[in-house]
């Protein structure tokens, strides 16, 4: 009985084997069966084709009134679709019709470009940075009038007239300050771009310069302006902000500082000043002698 009971012990454990086995594979099958293999083709993206065309840039830096030869350019690649406004594709382009001045200044590497060259056989004259429709004048300065050397082409400055107004006979009332004050000044034409300081056109110059003249581009009542102004007094420049800033008009005068203020003042030192005191003559006689004394009346 006890080895029956033994016998039946191991077959169980045999088939519970087994079908723990069987399980296990069926599981493992049943995995494998949901999993599918994804595969995915991704395209290689094609490279944009950028096509290229020529262009001519400077060698070196070419300043105003420079001529342009050949050893002073290059022609390198350069995109077809961002080719700058008035770029040359060649060297001989670019010298066809005849020599050319640079009148902009242009950097190393830099395209050259139409807009900074005179035309074929041309020059470089101070007519070819003036705007249409506009006039260059020109104005004596020194170190003070001049902003001490810190005024470069492409600046843009106001002209400051300084004036006697009492030397004339259209006086205004605001020249007339108090102690006989009539020195006066005003802004004679404002925010205008300088082209030229001295005999130098580099708009790149940054160094300061001190030259005994400045150019300006004016309009036409502008270059009036100044021509009369500059017979009546002393010109000096006034250097405006990048943004331009704000514009002040009408005529300051001395008093306006202070003139006025310091003849009230003198005024009113002298009302202040004490008065000399008022003295009254007395006469004393003791006997047959008589004696005169000065005393200070009463105040009322």
């Amino acid at each position: 009985m006890r080895g029956k009971a033994i016998t039946m012990i191991g077959i169980a454990a045999v088939v519970g084997a087994a079908s723990i086995f069987a399980a296990d594979v069926w599981i493992k099958s049943a995995a494998s069966a949901r999993v599918h293999e994804v595969s995915v083709e991704i395209p290689e993206s094609a490279a944009p084709k950028v096509t290229f065309k020529t262009i001519v840039v400077a060698n070196a830096p070419l300043r105003f009134g420079m001529p342009l030869d050949r050893a002073q350019l290059s022609e390198i690649p350069w995109p077809q679709d961002s080719l700058p406004q008035g770029a040359f594709a060649s060297i001989d382009e670019l010298l066809a019709k005849g020599s050319r001045v640079v009148l902009s200044p242009v950097e190393a590497n830099e395209p050259v470009l139409l807009a900074k060259l005179s035309g074929p056989n041309g020059r470089a004259t101070l007519s070819n940075l003036l705007s249409p429709g506009m006039r260059a004048v020109t104005i004596k300065t020194d170190e003070i009038a001049g902003v001490g050397g810190f005024v470069t082409p492409g600046d843009r400055v106001d002209v400051v007239l300084t004036r006697d107004a009492g030397a004339i006979d259209e006086t205004s009332d605001n020249a007339k300050g108090a102690a006989g004050a009539t020195i006066t000044t005003e802004i004679v034409v404002e925010n205008v771009k300088v082209l030229t300081v001295g005999q130098g056109a580099d708009e790149r110059q940054t160094s300061p310069q001190v030259a005994n003249s400045v150019t300006i581009e004016v309009t036409t009542d502008g270059a009036q302006k100044v021509a009369l102004a500059r017979n009546v007094g002393s010109l000096s420049l006034s250097l405006r902000a990048s943004d331009g800033g704000t514009s002040v008009d009408g005529v300051t005068t001395i008093s306006a500082f202070g003139g006025s203020v310091a003849a009230g003042a003198s005024n009113l030192i002298e009302a202040a000043a004490p008065a000399e005191p008022m003295r009254k003559t007395v006469i004393v006689t003791r006997g047959m002698e008589a004696e005169t004394y000065q005393v200070v009346a009463p105040v009322d």
